[in-house]
C-alpha cells in the first residue's frame, strides 16, 4: 500500500493522492476494485504535442507548388459551391511532367489507412445527381466530394494527420491498409477519376489532387493565399 500511494502521488494531482488515501483508511466506495485504482494509477500524465507540419516530400518527384493560387487550399470552387482542399498538381503548372500514370510518391512515412483497391468509376447518373443536389443543398456535402475525389490513397502519420491522394488511375502493387509505407515510396499513378472529364474526355484532367489534414480539416483552412502558401512551403521544407 505504501509504494502504490508513492506512485500515486508521483503520477497524479494532490487531490488524487487525497482521494486513494481516504479509499485506503475506509473512506471510499465499498465496492471499488483494486484493478481500478491501479489503472489510475499508472496512466501516463502526458498529452500529445501538436502535430509535426514539417518533413515532408512532394509526392511526385521533382514537383514544386503550383504559382497559381487556384491550385492551392482554400481557393474558390464555384462549380460546386466550394472550397478547394487540397493542391492540385497539374502539368501546366509545376516543376515536372505529369500525365496519365505519372508515379505518386508517398509525401511521409505513415501507414495506409485506405486503398480503393474496388473503386466503382463514376457514372453520369451520379454526376448528374451532385451537379442537382449541390445547388439546392447550397454545398457539396462529404459523400459527393468523396465522390469527385475517385480512386484514392490515404497514408496516416500520426497524431491527427493524413495526407490523401486522389483521381488515381492505379494504386501500386503491396498498397493497402494496414501497410506501412516510407517516405518516397511508390504507392499510385496519377489519372482523373472522379472528374466529370473521365466521363466525357477521358484524356483530361489528369492531375494529383493532394491534401494534408490536419484532424477534421485541411492545413491552413479559412486563411488567405499568402499564408496558405507560406504553411505549404514550410511544411516541404522551402522556407
Amino acid at each position: 500500500m505504501v509504494l502504490l500511494l508513492r506512485s500515486a502521488t508521483f503520477l497524479l494531482p494532490l487531490a488524487s493522492a487525497l482521494a486513494l488515501l481516504l479509499a485506503a483508511c475506509g473512506g471510499g466506495k465499498p465496492d471499488a476494485k483494486p484493478t481500478q485504482v491501479l489503472s489510475i494509477v499508472t496512466r501516463s500524465p502526458t498529452t500529445p504535442g501538436p502535430p509535426d507540419l514539417t518533413g515532408f516530400a512532394f509526392p511526385l518527384a521533382g514537383g514544386c507548388l503550383p504559382s497559381g493560387d487556384q491550385l492551392m487550399p482554400g481557393a474558390s470552387r464555384e462549380y460546386r459551391q466550394g472550397t478547394h482542399e487540397a493542391i492540385d498538381f497539374y502539368d501546366s503548372d509545376n516543376c515536372t511532367p505529369i500525365g496519365a500514370g505519372t508515379e505518386v510518391l508517398a509525401a511521409k512515412a505513415g501507414k495506409v489507412v485506405r486503398a480503393d483497391w474496388n473503386y466503382s468509376p463514376l457514372t453520369q447518373a451520379e454526376l448528374d445527381e451532385m451537379e442537382k443536389q449541390t445547388p439546392s443543398e447550397g454545398q457539396t456535402d462529404e459523400d459527393a466530394l468523396d465522390t469527385y475525389r475517385g480512386r484514392q490513397v490515404w497514408i496516416d502519420h500520426g497524431n491527427g494527420v493524413v495526407t490523401r491522394y486522389a483521381h488515381l488511375s492505379r494504386i501500386a502493387d503491396g498498397i493497402d491498409v494496414g501497410v506501412s509505407v516510407r517516405q518516397g515510396e511508390l504507392i499510385a499513378y496519377v489519372g482523373n477519376s472522379g472528374t466529370p472529364e473521365s466521363l466525357t474526355d477521358p484524356n483530361a484532367e489528369m492531375h494529383l489532387h493532394f491534401e494534408l489534414r490536419v484532424g477534421d480539416g485541411y492545413l491552413a483552412k479559412g486563411m488567405a493565399a499568402p499564408e496558405v502558401r507560406s504553411l505549404y512551403e514550410k511544411a516541404f521544407g522551402l522556407k
